[in-house]
């Protein structure tokens, strides 16, 4: 199982799962209580070219699954599945793409709603060294039943020690069930090779 690097995985334990919540206006601050998250592995190395397309129109959904920790798929173009859809959607991070980003993801099946605390990615750089390109990766999520889409790209960054491009999502929503990815024009074809979800396990004392 080709995991992510132990430098993603332990910021693990120093995360804060709560974030956005006002206090009342004269109240306390909340209270942020430290929780440790459980990670789900997606590995896609087996697929052709070493990962799922992403990039120039390339995106990528696929539901989350509690019960397996860890999971390979094979990712072939024209071939989804009911666990992951690779798509050519003619959309990318660029406003009032949401339409053309649900359509294709229709038959992606049920999966196991749960808090989403952070999505980190693994891409295989492009081969073409001297390569200038700018550009990150968006999401959107889906909670019952229904997708909702954060559009503003996060950067993609090449990190030196392991050869990789990366990069993190913070999400940080409950009752998320499946997640799409989605690249701007500008990034080039790359392959991800692996996505690791981190969620949280929300108790009722979180915010104090």
């Amino acid at each position: 199982m080709t995991r992510l690097k132990s430098r993603h995985s332990a910021v693990s334990a120093a995360l804060i799962v709560a974030a956005g919540l006002a206090a009342p206006a004269g109240a306390q601050s909340p209270k942020m209580v430290l929780s440790p998250g459980k990670a789900l592995e997606f590995d896609f190395s087996g697929s052709p070219n070493g990962g799922v397309p992403a990039g120039t129109f390339a995106n990528f959904a696929f539901a989350l699954d509690l019960n397996h920790s860890e999971q390979k798929f094979t990712v072939k173009s024209g071939q989804p599945s009911k666990d992951v859809i690779a798509t050519y959607d003619y959309a990318d991070c660029s406003a009032h793409q949401e339409t053309l980003l649900e359509r294709t993801v229709s038959g992606l099946g049920p999966g196991t709603p749960t808090f989403v605390d952070y999505v980190d990615i693994e891409l295989i750089p492009t081969k073409q060294k001297d390569l200038r390109w700018s550009g990150g990766v968006c999401y959107g999520f889906r909670t019952d039943g229904a997708w909702r889409w954060n559009l503003t790209p996060t950067p993609l960054t090449y990190d030196a020690a392991t050869q990789l491009v990366i990069g993190r999502l913070w999400v940080k929503q409950p009752n998320v069930d499946a997640l799409k990815l989605v690249f701007d024009y500008a990034v080039p074809s790359q392959m991800v090779r692996a996505v690791r979800v981190t969620t949280q396990q929300i108790e009722p004392d979180i915010v104090k």
